[in-house]
C-alpha cells in the first residue's frame, strides 16, 4: 500500500477539522479508489449527502481537496467533466444559502 496517498491530510484546509468530518472525508477517498470518474463523482455526492442529513456539510475548501485527491489519477478530459460538474454544484449551493 502506497503511504504517499494520505498526503492530503497534511492540507491546511484541514486544519482544525473535526474528526467526524476527517473519518468522511477519509472514506469518501478510500472508498472512490479504482472507481470510474462518473461512479467516483455519483459517490461522492451520495457520501456528502448523507453527511448533510447528519449535519455535516463540507465547506468549498474542503470539497476541493476531496475532488483535487479524486482527480490525481484521471485524464484531463475526466477532470474537465469533474470541474464543470463542481462549478454547477457551487453555483447550486451558493443559491441555497441565500
Amino acid at each position: 500500500m502506497n503511504m504517499s496517498n494520505n498526503k492530503w491530510m497534511d492540507d491546511p484546509v484541514l486544519n482544525g477539522i473535526s474528526n467526524e468530518k476527517l473519518e468522511i472525508l477519509t472514506k469518501i477517498i478510500e472508498g472512490a479508489k479504482g472507481m470510474e470518474p462518473k461512479q467516483m463523482l455519483t459517490y461522492f455526492i451520495q457520501q456528502a449527502n448523507m453527511a448533510g442529513k447528519k449535519g455535516i456539510n463540507f465547506s468549498n475548501a474542503e470539497t476541493d481537496l476531496i475532488l483535487n485527491v479524486l482527480k490525481e489519477n484521471m485524464s484531463p478530459e475526466e477532470i474537465k467533466r469533474i470541474d464543470m460538474i463542481r462549478q454547477i454544484v457551487n453555483s447550486i449551493s451558493k443559491k441555497r444559502t441565500r
